[in-house]
């Protein structure tokens, strides 16, 4: 499934989770984009240590930046 069809669905595919807004929707996908091209983030199938400190290194609020990642991974799920 496509990132952005993931973010709009996830509220109905995911038990617990809210619907997002659009502006939030583009802000994912905004985040996605400049971790790649910045280099921070090369499609690991995973969260590790390595990983998160390159974020918290970059980014102040860096857990967004995270969970970023963990919706991008679950995306690939479905």
């Amino acid at each position: 499934m496509e990132f952005k069809d993931y973010l709009v669905q996830k509220h109905v595919l995911k038990k617990g989770e809210r619907k997002l807004k659009e502006v939030s929707v583009e802000q994912y996908i905004s985040r996605l984009k400049n971790m790649r091209s910045e280099g921070i983030y090369n499609e690991e199938k995973l969260i590790d240590t390595v990983l998160e400190g390159k974020i918290q290194e970059r980014y102040k609020d860096w857990k967004t930046y995270v969970k970023t990642i963990e919706h991008y991974l679950s995306s690939k799920n479905y």
